[in-house]
Order: C-alpha cells, then structure tokens, then sequence
C-alpha cells in the first residue's frame, strides 16, 4: 500500500508466480498475481486466469481450468515414453542466456561454443 500510495498507483498486476486459483489479491486488491498457465508443469492442478479490466479499474477475473486427466492404457502411452521426452527436450534446449552486460574478457573473445554467452544469442 505504501509503494502504491508513494508512486500514486492504483493497482499492480504481477505474473509468474503459480497461484492455485490462476489469480489472487493482495494488499486490500490493489496487488494482483496472476498466472494463466494451467497445471503447472503438469503437478499443480492449479487454474490458471485471465483479467479484464473494466472502467475505474473494475477487475474481472476469467477463470481457466485445467484440462482432467487423459484416460489412457499402458499400451498406448506408457509413462516412461513421456518421461523421455521431456528429459531429450530439457537436453536439446539452449542455456538461459547471462543477464547484464558481458564481462570484459568474454566479450573480447567468446568461445566458439560458450553457451552461457551472450554471444550464444
């Protein structure tokens, strides 16, 4: 409320942290954390939510449920196979590049296969 009241805003709207009902309220309403993916990484069972902002701020909050599971059969979708999925893509996937600026020496001379680089980018 005081970061509010200092900065003359109404209202936060933040992202990125699951929540299990996709949004909730903080600070007398005027924080907002949203999150739009359901089932976070399919372990949360959480809803996920979208805003509407009407006039004067009115929020209206859409909910989005997460899809029930799959009826499958050990023959057609063993466990294993998606486990091995998600581990060959987490494999293939390039490093989160640095933030900041790159340090000096990097920058001068990046190694050819330097990943965490932000010459990788």
């Amino acid at each position: 409320m005081e970061f509010c009241n200092n900065n003359d805003l109404q209202l936060i709207v933040r992202a990125h942290e699951c929540v299990m009902d996709g949004f909730e309220r903080f600070a007398q309403g005027h924080l907002i954390t949203l999150f739009s993916a359901t089932n976070y990484c399919g372990t949360a069972n959480n809803a996920g939510a979208i805003l509407v902002l009407g006039r004067d701020l009115v929020v209206v909050p859409k909910l989005i449920h997460p899809l029930p599971p799959a009826i499958t059969s050990p023959e057609t979708s063993p466990d294993h196979i998606e486990d091995t999925w998600m581990q060959e893509l987490n494999a293939n996937r390039p490093a989160t590049p640095t933030r900041g600026r790159p340090q000096a020496a990097a920058a001068a001379a990046p190694a050819a296969n330097d990943r965490g680089g932000l010459a990788w980018i």
